[in-house]
């Protein structure tokens, strides 16, 4: 016997075959008429025996690390298959930066949370109401105490913003609202909110500094 023989290639009692199999190509040990090789017992035609259905209605997230050292995480928050909250963590430090959010469970990000200062408050909120594709509101903090101050509203959703509202004494009460009234995006009237007397209004030159 040379050294490189192996007497597992040697003839194998009951294959009929000398060590590389049966006798019948394709009939494993076990054999049955109607037998398919690689289907399982219980094998249905169309049907992946290794194959799960999703869970759905349970919660998932994806966590993705970039090259760039940023991070983003995308969550189904009702387990409907759909993205309800991506999230853009440029500097991977746990508080994203930009935040998408499908507030209506539509299957459309329709809302935008902005952190520009990385502190992990929102800053700023983006959203589409009426799910045509464009921003129609826009809140903003600007003294970041955690409440909005200033409104951006497009309420007849041509585009176009109509409706400022600020708190100027961020007391969480409108001061001034400024409006549109002849659709050309600039304001022209304002409003004036005054304690117990009621509203003000007077017209304005959108021309001049506010």
């Amino acid at each position: 016997m040379s050294e490189f023989d192996d007497p597992t290639l040697t003839e194998d009692t009951g294959t009929g075959h000398d060590g590389f199999g049966p006798s019948d190509p394709g009939h494993e040990p076990g054999y049955e008429p109607g037998y398919e090789p690689g289907h399982e017992p219980g094998y249905e035609p169309g049907h992946d025996p290794h194959y799960t259905e999703p869970h759905y209605g349970e919660p998932d997230s994806i966590v993705q690390h970039n090259l760039d050292g940023s991070t983003e995480v995308v969550t189904d928050v009702d387990g409907d298959g759909y993205a309800d909250v991506v999230q853009h963590d440029r500097d991977s430090d746990g508080y994203a930066e930009t935040t998408y959010v499908d507030s209506d469970h539509d299957g459309q990000l329709d809302t935008i949370l902005k952190d520009y200062d990385d502190d992990g408050q929102i800053d700023a909120a983006l959203a589409d109401t009426n799910a045509d594709g464009r921003i129609d509101y826009v809140a903003t903090d600007h003294n970041n105490d955690g409440q909005v101050d200033h409104l951006t509203l497009d309420t007849n959703y041509d585009g176009r913003p109509d409706t400022w509202v600020a708190d100027t004494n961020y007391d969480g009460e409108p001061d001034v609202v400024r409006l549109d009234t002849n659709g050309d995006g600039a304001p022209d009237a304002v409003v004036y909110g005054t304690e117990g007397d009621g509203p003000t209004e007077e017209k304005v030159n959108p021309y001049a500094a506010s």
